[in-house]
Formats: C-alpha cells, sequence, structure tokens
C-alpha cells in the first residue's frame, strides 16, 4: 500500500525527522518526475531587462541536469559597448556538498565565446556600438535578429520535453503577426491559436512539423535560428501572399525523362 502523507506544521507540535523527510521528497521529488525527460533550459520566467548599465535576469526556473532551480531574486550584470559579438550566459557549477546540503552555485557571465562550456546556458547575445542603447523591446518579429545594440534571445534554449525550443515570448509574437495577415490557410489559424492558447514554449517537434508542411520540403537543420529563420520566412510570404517551397517562384519543379 502507498501513503501519501502530509506534514502539518503547527505551533505547539514538535518538529520531527519524518515530518523532514516528507516535506523534502514532496519539494524535491515532484520536480524530478514532472520534468523527467525535459532538456536543459529555462522552464519559466528569467525575462531579460536592460537599465543604462546592467542587463537584469528576473526570476524564474531552470532545468538543468535533470533538476529544477529557482531564480529566486533578480540578477545583474555589468555590459559596455565593444563592438563585438557577446553572449549572457548562465553559469552553473558542478554539485558542491556540505554536511547539511548538497548545493550548486549560479552565476552571469559575459564573454565573447558563442560555444557553451559545461554547465552553461545562453541567455542572450548582442552587439553593441560605443554610445548605443542595448535595446530589450522589438519593433516587429524580424526585429528580435537585429545585429546591433539589440537584446538577441533567439539562441536562448527553452526545457521542454526531450529537446529545447525558442521561447514562448518568440512564438507569441510570430503568431500575433501572423493573424493580422489576410493570406493565411488552416494549418497557418490553428497552429498561431493553439501558440497563444498556452502559457508554454512550443515543442522544436511541433514547429519542424509545422514549418515542413509550410514550406513543402523537410528542413534538416534543428537549432533555434534556423527554425527562427523560417519563421521569418513564412510570415513574410503570408504578409506579401506568395507561396514558398520548392522552386524559387514558390512552385515545386517537376524534373521528366524522355527517351
Amino acid at each position: 500500500m502507498l501513503v501519501q502523507a502530509i506534514p502539518l506544521f503547527q505551533d505547539g507540535h514538535i518538529l520531527r525527522r519524518e515530518m523532514l523527510i516528507a516535506l523534502s521528497d514532496y519539494a524535491f521529488l515532484t520536480s524530478q518526475l514532472f520534468y523527467k525527460g525535459y532538456a536543459d533550459g529555462i522552464l519559466a520566467g528569467c525575462e531579460l531587462t536592460t537599465t543604462k548599465d546592467n542587463i537584469i535576469l528576473n526570476t524564474g526556473i531552470v532545468y538543468f541536469k535533470g533538476q529544477a532551480y529557482l531564480i529566486k531574486e533578480p540578477m545583474a550584470i555589468a555590459y559596455y559597448p565593444t563592438n563585438t559579438t557577446v553572449v549572457l550566459k548562465l553559469s552553473i557549477s558542478d554539485e558542491l556538498t556540505e554536511p547539511n546540503f548538497i548545493y550548486r552555485e549560479i552565476d552571469l557571465i559575459l564573454t565573447e565565446q558563442t560555444h557553451l562550456q559545461n554547465g552553461e546556458i545562453e541567455l542572450c547575445r548582442f552587439k553593441l556600438q560605443q554610445g548605443a542603447k542595448l535595446r530589450d523591446q522589438y519593433q516587429d518579429f524580424e526585429d528580435r535578429n537585429t545585429t546591433f545594440d539589440t537584446l538577441n534571445r533567439i539562441h536562448a534554449p527553452f526545457s521542454t520535453k526531450e529537446e529545447s525550443t525558442l521561447s514562448w515570448e518568440i512564438t507569441k509574437a510570430f503568431a500575433q503577426e501572423m493573424l493580422v495577415t489576410n493570406h493565411l490557410n488552416d494549418l497557418d489559424r490553428y497552429f498561431c491559436i493553439q501558440i497563444l492558447n498556452q502559457p508554454n514554449p512550443i515543442s522544436k517537434a511541433a514547429l519542424m512539423a509545422y514549418l515542413s508542411k509550410s514550406c513543402q520540403e523537410p528542413l534538416e537543420d534543428r537549432s533555434n535560428l534556423a527554425v527562427y529563420k523560417e519563421l521569418v520566412k513564412v510570415l513574410k510570404a503570408r504578409q506579401s501572399g506568395k507561396r514558398i517551397g520548392g522552386g524559387k517562384d514558390g512552385t515545386k519543379k517537376w524534373k521528366v525523362s524522355v527517351d
């Protein structure tokens, strides 16, 4: 028989070892079971905002090596213009041990190294020019990949089952711009409404399936940047009313052999 024990903490009660074990099991094992099979990345929150001198990582949850980690308070890091691509990463240490705890240290680092080392999760990248202001707001969907002076979160992994994906904010922006165009098909409408109807990131598998149907050809590159660029291509096509996929004119090419 399985028993679910919920400890009751009340004035006058003696704090027993069994109560602490039950509380620990609930807090620790629940996240392990709920997110079993998820990829490393951002689970919730972790929005980025900028001030004149700092980038601020706001509260949220990060999933790393099978465990969810809380960002319980905002973290800030100073930035400055370099005119080169700089990557903001979340650095998570190896497990450290004390007599009463096993823990990891979490910190922010800015580096020109785009390659991720062990224990690093990309949060954003940017190329800031001297005298310019670092933007965290966007004019439209395509503006998210502007080269200079813009916070680019396209490469940041958001945790979903089996594979990380684009943030919900990015796919939400895509859906919102798509739904105001006049050249959508039924698949477009259904997919965009599904994006807006849930608060979680869309899986990479769902994005790839939609893009393969929309572009009428299989996509091999599963990186966040490649998926984003394909979404831009679809959005531009729907805005202009042009077809995409197949030949350059949007039509499929057929090869005919004559003996």
